[in-house]
């Protein structure tokens, strides 16, 4: 099928800062197929060829030289967020929104994995896409903070451990912390 979600993680080694980019599942964009180009929406490179199409595609869209993917579903998210906090992931929802029977309340909260995962994908009001990369990025934020808060390293080594067994990726696993 087609990529529900693109982002584009990078960490500034100078700053110490990670940055996290979204790119618009209907970005229009030329794919490139065995046959030449055909014009479609960026997610569709998924399912035309896997990420190595998605990498491509955003290289020769962007110009953006993608290292290492990783994939995650809609299953695996809320694993993921549960693991990496445990007690709850602190977002202040900007609105009241119903997501197939999950109720997220308006303002701060600890939302477990299931919560923010709908949250995250909620786009059935004026905003459309824009206010879904929008709150996209609220979660992932909220996750990367939580994650590299000190008080939290202690148990990075397990989490991250148990994060890659949720997704698919190329990341070495030298590329990540021990204990």
């Amino acid at each position: 099928g087609r990529a529900d979600t693109i982002m584009i993680a990078h960490y500034d080694k100078r700053t110490k800062q990670p940055k996290i980019v979204s790119i618009m599942r209907d970005t229009f964009v030329a794919i490139p197929t065995q046959d030449g180009v055909e014009y479609n929406k960026i997610n569709a490179a998924y399912a035309y060829g896997g990420p190595e199409m998605v990498r491509k595609t955003i290289k020769e869209t962007f110009g953006i030289p993608i290292q290492y993917y990783a994939i995650v579903n809609f299953e695996s998210f809320p694993k993921i967020v549960d693991t990496l906090a445990p007690s709850g992931l602190k977002i202040d929802a900007e609105k009241e929104l119903e997501v197939e029977g999950t109720v997220i309340k308006k303002g701060p909260q600890k939302m477990s994995g299931e919560e923010a995962l709908q949250y995250a994908r909620f786009r059935k009001d004026e905003e459309g896409d824009f206010g879904r990369v929008r709150r996209q990025q609220q979660v992932m934020t909220a996750l990367l903070s939580n994650s590299l808060n000190p008080l939290n390293s202690w148990r990075i080594p397990e989490a991250l451990g148990n994060v890659r067994g949720y997704t698919q990726t190329d990341i070495p696993f030298s590329f990540y912390p021990s204990a």
